[in-house]
């Protein structure tokens, strides 16, 4: 099978600001902060006018918490980059007599604002893909970082490692074997920039989507306006392995079986291909790679409806799934796919109704398919979503109407369910099929009234979702009921004792006014969004970060966002920011473990912040850093 290197590298040099932030001793924590919290300002005191963007998706946190990335709308000092948006690397350092962040420009050099990349949507910007210690990152953009002829009118997708470092440097990720077509009209070069789709925890596999035929074994261009123009042509699916680029979409030559290129019978390009629900529309897909890179679970052909599904391993073998659905979510090594399929694929489907499925890769042959919404009522109902799955895979959550569980009481809507190794629990329903799906990865990234509003705790005992109307829980595990008026709530399930309870509600149950809300992107900013997601769940289940202008504690007297904190254990909501600014506050990240929560306000919190500015701060539990003295800066 034909490859492409792809391995054209560039040092850049780091553009390190190195601008230590003012943070507070230990002592000085606030008193009103939960869990012993502390701030610590992440970002820079005094900036002449530049402040931190409140955009949840572009916080990325190392899991130790001393770390943070972030977005600025100008350079915080003298960088080499610049555009619509600066993007910056916090580093936090214990160092004697240095304590304190310090932070340093990741945007590369020569990324300047043009009207190019402002007409094609191919803004510069890192896509949802860090290592996890932040060292290394996929940054995508239109203005070459390496010198490769065959793709430097188009949009590409760069390996930068050394973030931070005077090692930073760029390896592209989607040469091509062949020059983008000279006759192609600069207004559909733009639309063929390439798709992030997914990649392995050390980014060492970079998945992709492009309508570019990149390699020598991918399907010609359609002829007429595809080949001539460049308009209209397919989605191809892509993997830079190590260096080497590579088409995923290779497929079976006939339905229902195997093919492997190294001993036969070799797979067939597919015309078409993509992720589960596709990058290309912007859609949540990076639980189609598993952790290390082997495996790519992909649809083909590409587009909106359902396609044909496959499991692609170690670049060379690819097996169908299932002849026709629309794949959800993966376990984490991508052993086991969650599907909705009107297929009958065990003989206790015994009706042409859309099911949830399990795909278990590494069950014997012949036993490898679980029908997960097998209705125990008689039932059998229409699964309409999946909300997400637990890392192994043994729990899924997923939307059906009707009612499956016996005993239970009629759903008049959409019921949610619980799924765990066979065993399936009724949680609640869902008053409006809206509300179901912005719960799923069905929802675009693209905006954050369509971002993806449910969590799942990696051993999948806990769910966390929204809903606008509080019906169809109340009276399930333990929660009374609360009057949301059409306003978004955030609800906690405990799959291990059925407890339900909502973490954003007002706890003297006032009515609310306002929305809550998990992810930010203040005034929808204009720079470019990504499908990273807020940690608003821990990944205990104990705690969950969410936003909303309501007063939920006395303290909040502001009428405007706040950050809050949800305990699960004691049922309390705290408040993170001061509850009294004259601006929105928000959470735009944590930990997984809670113990960092990372806030965009305008407050002083602590006597070093010197402006009025959009600042980052850290709420640390037992934070507090030795800094430069008070700074009496102007607003």
């Amino acid at each position: 099978m034909a490859v492409r290197t792809g391995a054209r590298v560039l040092a850049l040099g780091a553009v390190v600001l190195s601008v230590g932030a003012w943070a507070s001793p230990a002592s000085a924590a606030s008193p009103a902060l939960p869990d012993g919290r502390g701030y610590e300002l992440v970002s820079v005191g005094v900036r002449n006018g530049s402040e931190v963007v409140p955009q949840t998706d572009k916080t990325h946190v190392r899991p130790d918490g001393s770390a943070v990335t972030f977005a600025t709308w100008d350079e915080l000092a003298a960088a080499a980059g610049s555009g619509f948006q600066l993007e910056q690397l916090g580093k936090r350092s214990t160092a004697t007599g240095t304590g304190a962040w310090n932070v340093h420009g990741i945007t590369p050099p020569g990324q300047d604002t043009t009207p190019e990349p402002a007409a094609d949507g191919s803004f510069p910007s890192y896509v949802d893909a860090f290592a996890p210690d932040l060292s290394v990152a996929i940054y995508k953009t239109s203005q070459p970082l390496t010198d490769a002829p065959n793709v430097a009118t188009v949009g590409n997708l760069y390996r930068i490692t050394g973030l931070g470092t005077d090692d930073e440097a760029a390896q592209l990720m989607t040469d091509s074997v062949d020059p983008v077509p000279a006759t192609w009209l600069p207004i559909f070069v733009g639309l063929s920039q390439p798709r992030f789709a997914g990649a392995s925890g050390d980014l060492r596999h970079v998945v992709f989507e492009s309508r570019l035929r990149l390699t020598a074994d991918a399907p010609p261009y359609p002829a007429g306006f595809c080949a001539t123009f460049g308009f209209g042509c397919p989605t191809r699916l892509y993997e830079n392995a190590d260096g080497v680029v590579r088409l995923v979409g290779r497929i079976p030559q006939a339905p229902d079986t195997a093919c492997d290129d190294a001993v036969g019978p070799a797979c067939v390009p597919a015309a078409s291909s993509q992720t589960g629900l596709g990058a290309t529309q912007q859609l949540y897909s990076k639980l189609a790679v598993s952790g290390d890179g082997r495996r790519i679970l992909f649809q083909a052909p590409a587009g909106a409806g359902a396609g044909a599904i496959y499991l692609r391993e170690d670049g060379a073998r690819t097996e169908q799934i299932a002849n026709a659905g629309q794949l959800w979510t993966a376990s984490a090594d991508a052993t086991r796919a969650f599907f909705i399929t009107a297929e009958a694929l065990v003989p206790a489907d015994d009706d042409s109704s859309p099911d949830v499925y399990m795909y278990d890769r590494q069950a014997p042959a012949g036993a490898r398919y679980t029908l997960v919404s097998a209705a125990t009522s008689g039932n059998d109902g229409y699964a309409e979503t999946v909300l997400g799955a637990s890392a192994d895979g043994h729990t899924v959550y997923f939307v059906c109407d009707g009612q499956l569980v016996a005993g239970q009481p009629p759903v008049d809507a959409l019921g949610l369910y619980a799924w765990h190794d066979g065993q399936l629990r009724y949680v609640g329903a869902f008053q409006s099929l809206g509300d179901a799906l912005v719960n799923s990865p069905r929802t675009t990234w693209a905006f954050v009234s369509t971002a993806r509003t449910s969590r799942v705790t990696p051993e999948g005992r806990f769910l966390l979702f929204m809903t606008t109307r509080a019906a169809g829980a109340a009276g399930r595990g333990g929660f009374a009921g609360y009057d949301q008026e059409g306003q978004r709530e955030l609800y906690v399930y405990d799959a291990e004792t059925g407890s339900l309870a909502c973490a954003s509600c007002n706890p003297g149950g006032a009515a609310p006014t306002a929305d809550a809300a998990i992810d930010v992107r203040e005034s929808e900013a204009t720079g470019p969004a990504t499908s990273d997601s807020a940690q608003a769940l821990t990944d205990d289940g104990r705690r969950v970060f969410f936003n909303t202008a309501d007063a939920l504690v006395p303290e909040d007297v502001d009428g405007r966002s706040d950050a809050y904190e949800y305990d699960a254990a004691t049922g309390a909501v705290h408040l993170l920011s001061s509850g009294g600014g004259t601006a929105p506050s928000y959470v735009v990240d944590a930990t997984a473990s809670g113990s960092d929560v990372f806030i965009v306000t305008r407050e002083r919190l602590l006597a070093g912040d010197g402006d009025n500015q959009y600042d980052l701060y850290d709420a640390r539990v037992d934070g507090g850093l030795p800094g430069p003295p008070a700074h009496a800066g102007a607003g």
